[in-house]
Order: C-alpha cells, then structure tokens, then sequence
C-alpha cells in the first residue's frame, strides 16, 4: 500500500533543500571572493614590484654621453606635434632620438592596428624609424627596453588608443614625457572613477616626467584638478602652433582654380553621454547637396581619426557601411574630396574657410586668420575658460542651412570680421614661435638637474 506524502511535509523538504543550496552559493561566492582577494594582492604586489623596478631603471638613465630619446608614434596626423622637436635632435649633440611606429585602437575599439600607414607615412616624409607591429603579446615592449631610452615620448596620454602593454605604468621604466597631440583642452570635461580632468591628470600625466602644454591656463587647470597640483607641466607654447604657420598649403581638390574653397572638419562624438560635439549624422546630406549645387566651391572633408573607427561602436547612430556609402558619393563629386589624415594641416592652410563641429579645430584654425564656422550641437560639454576665448573667434550657427548662408556671405565679402580677434586669441593661447626649442630647452635643464651638472 502506497503512503502519500503530506503537502506540508513536501514544502518544508523543499525549504530545507533551498537553504541547502543557499549556504553552498554563499560557500562558493565566499570562496571565490576570497580567491579573487588573493588574485587582487598578488597583482598589487606584482605591481609594486614592478613600480621598483622601474624606479631603479630610471635611475640608470643619462650616463651616455647623448640622451637617448623613444618617439612612439600612433596617429601620423599627430606627428606634427613632434616633429620639429624630433628635427633639433636629430641635429643636436647631445640627444639620439628614435622614432618607432605601432598600431592603435581609438577607445579600444578592435584590435591594435593602423601601423602600416603610420609606417607608410612616416616613410614618405623621410624620418627613419622602426616599426613595433609584433603580434605576439610583449614583443614591442621587450624591444623597447632593449634599445634602454632614457625619455619616451607618446602622443597621448589615453591609453586605451594603444596596446595594454605600452600603457602609461608598463613604460615608465624610462622618463616619459608629453607634447600633447591636441594643441590644449578647450571644455570642461567629462569625468571619470579616477579624476575629474583626465585631460591633464590621466595616469600618464601622474607618471609623466614632463608634460609641455601651450598656455599657463592650461597649467593652471593641471594645478587646479592635477594629483600632483601640475609640478610636472611646463609651459612653452605648442610645436603645431609653429607648424600650422608655416605649412605649405596643398588642396586636395585638382581644380581650375579660381573657385572658393571650403573645409569641412568632423569630430568622432557622434554618439551622447561623452562630450557631444560630433555633428556628422545631421550635415552629411545638407552638406552633400551644397557641394552638389555649387559648382564655383570646392569641398574637402576631414574627418576626425576616429569617426569611421567609432561608426562601428554599437553607440555610433551611424553604421559603418552606411558611412563608406556616403563618403563615396562625396568623393564621386568633381569639386570634393576626402582629406588624407597625414596632410590635414596643408588642407586647411590651402582652405578659404572651415566648418567644424569642433574640438581641436576651433583654436588651431584661428592660427591662419580666416572664417570658422561652429556648428554647434545643443548639449554638448560647455566650453572652459580657454574655450570661452576661443569662441570670440568664431561664427557660431547651429545646422547647415546657416552655416552655408553665413558662409556664402563671408567668401562674397572676402573679409571676416573677426579675423583681430582670432589674432588676438592666438597670441594668447599660443605665445610666439619657437615652442619646440623651449622644449629641448627644458629637457636639458632637467636632464642637467637629474646629472648634477
């Protein structure tokens, strides 16, 4: 004879079966807990480790007879922040600059990449260097410290554009320095976990040797948000200030000649929540049929190096096939093109105005005291006091329609109103030539100090 079990008895089996398996998830969630605590102080400990190493390392730098300086270069359109500096080395005694090309990836965004053009260009302009494309983890790094650089200089300080193993805490094992590649911060930044400016207090701006920045504003906000209140900013102006006046213009545009010529520049912030300047999704068509219907203006499109990298972010209001599409039928255009990333600077010296939404393009086109057209994007991240003078400088409209009346006007008037203020705010912001000798000027007084000569 079967007994049944009493519905009671089944729910309080089930209970006690449930805090069962209850106490043996906290087990395990305990257990792991406590493994990853370990895991945690072994990397600390590692890290600390690591960090003394690199302190004794530093501290056998500078017994060569030149100082042995590492240019590790990314973004080809950012070279001109260094090249100069690279050039009065390269002719001086007492420095032996090395230049080497390695991949990136805006963001993170896929696998490091992009070395070959950088490879490519550097080539073309004639400054020898090595090229640290390894695939293997670690190769590019155990080079690096086989050539034993006293300075290393990277263009950014975001590390998250290169490989983890050249991040900021990997390479300090030599001094490194900085000639940021934006000519200076012109917003008020978003912040992060760590800082509430990493535009001058990222990590490697805390581990940085020297950082040359343009302006004693720019040291002033370093001072004011910097771990380290800014002792490691000097400043001397900026090298692409002097670059930019003096470029060769070259428009990639093989026109007549004799028609207008308009640049139009495009930041990566498509997407909302970061900075929010990027306009590119609304001009794309109202741009594309001005160029269209004016057949007395030529057109160059510049985009940011990391706006086709960032379509392809889940982010991105834009796919990526959907922006190659556009950009072939900008480029089927007679009186368009395609700006290259490594000749932007000559675009725009050969350009008569630029619309931009900004950043960097805001302050360094004033260098050449022509019309600059904002697009502004309502919500984006409020300018600082630096960029509350740079916009005394520009027309600020904010869609297509009246950036092309207002430009239309301006090339018809051929004068800009504002071309005494934007001279005036270069002065400012720039200081004048010669940033790159104030640079080396500086290296040798703090390799003199580090020496005791």
């Amino acid at each position: 004879m079967l007994t049944m079990l009493h519905p009671v008895h089944s729910v309080h089996s089930l209970v006690a079966h449930l805090r069962t398996l209850d106490r043996r998830v906290a087990e395990v969630h305990s257990a792991v807990r406590q493994t990853q605590d370990k895991v945690n102080r072994t990397a600390d400990a590692v890290a600390e480790v690591r960090d003394s190493v690199h302190l004794a390392a530093r501290a056998t730098t500078f017994r060569r007879p030149s100082t042995r300086v590492l240019f590790l270069v990314h973004l080809i359109a950012a070279w001109d922040s260094c090249q100069e500096l690279y050039e009065l080395m390269v002719a001086a005694d007492d420095f032996e600059p090395i230049v080497a090309s390695i991949p990136r990836h805006f963001r993170g965004h896929g696998p490091p990449t992009f070395e070959a053009e950088v490879h490519r260009a550097l080539e073309g302009r004639g400054v020898p260097h090595l090229r640290l494309a390894f695939s293997a983890p670690g190769d590019a790094l155990r080079l690096i410290k086989a050539i034993q650089p006293d300075i290393i200089f990277r263009q950014s300080q975001w590390d998250a554009d290169i490989a983890d193993e050249l991040g900021a805490h990997r390479i300090n094992f030599a001094r490194t320095c900085l000639v940021p590649y934006e000519a200076m911060n012109i917003i008020q930044c978003v912040p992060t976990k760590d800082t509430s400016d990493p535009t001058v207090d990222s990590a490697f701006h805390r581990g940085a040797w020297a950082v040359f920045c343009a302006n004693d504003m720019t040291a002033a906000l370093a001072s004011a948000d910097g771990a380290r209140h800014g002792a490691q900013f000097y400043v001397t102006g900026h090298p692409k200030a002097d670059m930019l006046r003096s470029v060769v213009p070259r428009w990639p545009v093989r026109g007549d000649g004799g028609r207008h010529r308009i640049a139009w520049s495009a930041h990566h912030s498509l997407a909302t929540g970061w900075n929010d300047f990027g306009t590119f999704p609304s001009l794309a068509e109202p741009m594309l049929a001005w160029a269209t219907e004016a057949q007395d203006t030529e057109f160059v499109f510049l985009a940011h190096p990391a706006l086709e990298s960032f379509t392809a972010s889940p982010k991105s209001p834009l796919s990526r096939a959907d922006y190659h599409a556009w950009l072939d039928r900008w480029s089927a255009l007679p009186n368009a093109a395609v700006g290259d990333h490594g000749d932007y600077s000559a675009a725009l010296a050969a350009a008569d105005l630029l619309i931009t939404d900004g950043v960097s393009s805001l302050v360094e086109f004033q260098l050449f005291e022509r019309p600059l057209i904002f697009v502004d994007r309502p919500g984006h991240r409020p300018f600082n006091e630096i960029g509350e003078i740079v916009c005394r400088g520009v027309h600020s409209v904010t869609c297509a329609e009246d950036a092309r009346r207002i430009a239309e006007k301006l090339l018809a008037d051929h004068q800009d109103p504002l071309q005494p203020v934007q001279r005036a705010n270069t002065a400012r912001l720039f200081g004048p030539p010669g940033a790159s000798e104030r640079i080396l000027a500086v290296l040798r007084t703090l390799i003199a100090g580090e020496t005791g000569q």
